[in-house]
């Protein structure tokens, strides 16, 4: 009897530790049936890696202080390790990482196989939600993370624990405990399986085993910072050449509706009508904000696998935190006036937590030590967030008066080409001034000449599965700064600028004249 009642209390401790809210992990071995299609050749592989990889995590202190100390780095500007950047790397007893993964593996499994698939492999460390988990606080020398694998037939991850056991993270489930991710990198293009690597014009900044790896956009080469950087979380401060340029038309001449950028590249205004170009300013991309409501903003990016994802019950699905930040590609089409078309392609990347105000819940599974944290997301809303992408030095004496730009989040990197005709405009009042020594504008606007108008074909890239976000079309006339707020302070008067914003529709962005040198 007495037994019977111990047997009862440890039932009932049993009981009470567990939350209502538990879900229940199916389990995706390759003999069993499974929401996932492990009969992917890709993926078979990856789940044979996780494992070896685990086993080689446990074992290796030196291999926790190895990913923690590249992801820190941020080659990519996330906390993101290439592994073919560590491949040879030695560890304990001189072993190097593929070494150790290929003795910690089983079925003959060779590294070498999987990266003939994924050149790009990749391990994230990523930011969990509430400061639960990250590169910064993860402390090697107690904590053995978890590993979650990102397939390419699901939205749905799979989780390998440090006991070995295998599971299917539920699309809303983001932990709140230790955990790595393994995925294939969406900003690094490798010449093994990307038909246009020569074209991109960034360099290649590794070479290993006969293959080349570059980035898509040089914006998100890191490479040779090596610094802890926050990226798009910059302070946006106006030049006061920009400044000046409203004043001109706004206080000096209200009536002239003139072109700020005749004053901000060429030193142009009504008092002094000519003037040579400098390449003092670049325009660039200063803000970018996705438009709706913040369900329907995420639920536009986030349609593939490999994306955050909102699912049933407003809850996000498991790549908001097993995809690291999102990448974003700006293709601009400009034309010259040598009748050549050209594109200038170039991206930025973005927190989850920089571009929306999210909200969890949480909740937790399992029981006494076996207890763990997760989280759920309840609720989104859309934020500005402060970019730096470099775009063109404008000048109208080479390029067309309008700039057409498209907007991508992307998910794939390889490209296919189109072509994109359009009619544009040129200015044609320059001319060689030989006291200066080089070419003049003369006049406001298009002076005293006519503009001449062309029909141009630019080759566009685009990606097959890439979230299109449509485009919008800049005009050299269009003026940067559209309004002055004024507010009486303590000390004086403060003035405040609001520069123009283009919209898609679907996100909207700034363009500016930024100082460059």
């Amino acid at each position: 009897m007495k037994k019977v009642s111990i047997y009862s209390f440890i039932i009932l401790l049993l009981l009470l530790s567990c939350n209502t809210d538990d879900f229940e992990y199916e389990y995706t071995g390759l003999n069993n049936k499974s929401t996932i299609d492990l009969k992917n050749e890709r993926n078979v592989l990856m789940e044979k890696f996780g494992f070896a990889l685990m086993n080689s995590i446990k074992q290796s202190p030196r291999l926790r202080e190895l990913i923690k100390t590249e992801a820190l780095k941020m080659f990519d500007k996330d906390y993101e390790v290439l592994i073919y950047s560590i491949i040879d790397t030695e560890l304990e007893n001189g072993i190097t990482f593929k070494e150790l993964i290929n003795n910690n593996s089983k079925d003959d499994f060779q590294l070498s196989k999987l990266l003939e698939i994924e050149p790009t492999l990749t391990i994230l460390v990523p930011e969990l939600p509430l400061d639960s988990f990250s590169a910064k606080s993860w402390d090697i020398s107690r904590e053995i993370p978890a590993l979650a694998i990102r397939t390419n037939t699901s939205n749905k991850a799979i989780m390998i624990s440090p006991e070995g056991e295998m599971s299917v993270i539920p699309e809303d489930a983001i932990p709140g405990f230790p955990v790595l991710v393994i995925k294939n990198n969406e900003r690094v293009i490798c010449d093994l399986n990307n038909n246009n690597f020569s074209k991109y014009k960034t360099k290649v900044f590794l070479e290993k085993e006969g293959l080349k790896f570059k980035f898509w956009a040089s914006s998100f080469d890191n490479t040779n910072e090596h610094k802890n950087l926050q990226n798009n979380r910059l302070t946006l401060s106006l030049d006061q050449k920009l400044i000046d340029a409203y004043s001109i038309y706004q206080t000096n001449y209200p009536n002239l509706n003139g072109w700020q950028r005749d004053y901000i590249y060429y030193g142009i205004q009504p008092s002094n009508p000519n003037g040579p170009f400098t390449n003092d300013f670049k325009e660039h991309i200063r803000s970018f904000k996705m438009l709706g409501t913040g369900m329907s903003a995420y639920n536009l990016i986030s349609d593939q696998t490999g994306d955050p994802h909102y699912r049933n019950h407003h809850r996000i699905g498991t790549s908001h935190w097993t995809g690291g930040n999102y990448e974003f590609r700006v293709t601009t089409l400009i034309n010259g006036t040598n009748g050549v078309g050209s594109e200038i392609i170039n991206g930025f990347t973005v927190s989850p937590n920089d571009l929306f105000n999210l909200r969890y819940s949480i909740y937790t599974t399992g029981w006494w030590f076996w207890k763990r944290r997760w989280y759920r997301l309840e609720s989104i809303s859309n934020k500005t967030v402060n970019v730096n992408v470099p775009i063109i030095n404008w000048d109208l004496d080479v390029y067309s008066t309008s700039l057409k730009m498209f907007i991508e989040e992307v998910d794939l990197t390889t490209t296919t080409v189109i072509t994109d005709t359009r009619t544009v405009k040129f200015a044609t009042n320059f001319e060689f001034n030989s006291t200066l020594g080089e070419k003049v504008k003369l006049g406001l606007k298009f002076g005293a000449s006519q503009e001449i108008t062309e029909t141009h074909t630019v080759q566009r890239t685009f990606t097959q599965g890439n979230d299109e976000l449509q485009y919008v079309i800049a005009n050299f006339g269009d003026k940067v700064i559209i309004q002055r707020t004024n507010l009486w302070l303590i000390g004086g008067v403060r003035s405040y600028y609001q520069t123009r914003e283009y919209s898609t529709g679907l996100c909207q962005f700034s363009l500016e004249p930024k100082r460059v040198q």
